[in-house]
């Protein structure tokens, strides 16, 4: 099987790379692509879809979108640039693959469940739960599904969207701000305080990235295999449980043997999210069984690949 993962340099990319290189012939992009132009970026991946289908041959392909630098802070106009980056990017597949090369394929797509389930009502949300954006990031991922949904339908191409809640695993990018458990033991290390915008009641969904690997290469291997007339699937990569920041702390303080300093104030952006999230998956549970990273063993795991890339290369990211 061949496989591109687009974003292969982001925290879940690298993490589904490593799963699938001993089963999959995985590809490398001649370049590296410029994220921060749309339209360069948008040229890169067309050039680099036409020699991946041009490698597949007559071989199963997949390709994994765990790419983007949107957050929930980004602007209408910053997703708006990330919308037509992924549309030309659909454009370009269906432009340079045969009929007969789409039906051999599948399209893994990494969307948030937090962001398309923010203003949903009636928890605990399903794939079955209608969505309801509160941000730009939200409504972006929701047209980036809406759109595959629509390729699915007209060229036949299998699509499996995952909603993911927080994922959290070694080498976060801190540079883009988020990543509440990276942040935690960073600020631990540098014995400084983090800064929430949010209240310590607030409970979120914190799942491994190793773990939403498996799960994402397991449900995706399944659905290129299967004989099911279904082009189109929604999946929910969640964790068993919801987790308050209050007890994500408290947790801290045991696994990091001290306690984290904290500020608590509010911005725009933290009152216009939920309390509370809880999502519950109904589709192909019982591909979710493999045995999941303990959240403190993955908080352990994040603090000790800091303390070695601190040893390494100095802070990530200035204070």
């Amino acid at each position: 099987m061949k496989v591109w993962i687009i974003g292969s340099g982001g925290l879940l990319g690298r993490s589904i790379e490593q799963y699938v290189a001993g089963s999959a012939e995985v590809f490398s992009p001649e370049y590296k692509f410029d994220w921060n132009n749309s339209t360069i970026v948008s040229r890169q991946l067309a050039d680099s879809c036409k020699l991946f289908f041009g490698q597949v041959a007559q071989d199963q392909w997949a390709i994994f979108w765990c790419a983007g630098r949107g957050t929930l802070n980004s602007s209408t106009a910053q997703m708006h640039e990330e919308n037509l980056v992924f549309e030309n990017l659909l454009h370009a597949i269906g432009a340079v693959s045969s009929p007969s090369i789409q039906r051999q394929g599948v399209i893994f797509f990494a969307s948030s469940a937090g962001a398309v389930y923010a203003g949903s009502k009636n928890p605990p949300f399903t794939e079955m739960t209608l969505t309801k954006s509160l941000t730009p990031y939200g409504d972006a991922k929701i047209h980036q599904e809406a759109s595959l949904k629509d390729l699915a339908g007209r060229l036949g191409i299998r699509v499996l969207v995952g909603r993911i809640s927080n994922i959290y695993g070694a080498r976060q990018d801190l540079a883009k701000n988020q990543g509440l458990i990276a942040t935690i033991c960073y600020s631990v290390l540098r014995r400084q305080p983090v800064n929430l915008f949010v209240p310590l009641e607030t409970s979120r969904n914190y799942i491994y990235v190793e773990d939403v690997a498996r799960r994402i290469v397991t449900h995706t291997r399944k659905m290129l295999e299967s004989d099911s007339v279904e082009k189109f699937r929604i999946k929910l990569i969640v964790a068993s449980d919801n987790l308050t920041i209050g007890s994500i702390l408290n947790i801290a303080r045991s696994v990091l043997r001290t306690r984290p300093l904290i500020t608590v104030s509010t911005n725009k952006h933290g009152s216009s999210q939920p309390q509370s999230l809880v999502f519950k998956s109904v589709v192909d549970t019982s591909l979710d069984i493999d045995s999941a990273t303990g959240f403190t063993v993955g908080m352990k795991r994040v603090m000790t690949d800091l303390q070695a890339a601190f040893l390494r290369t100095g802070w990530q990211k200035s204070s």
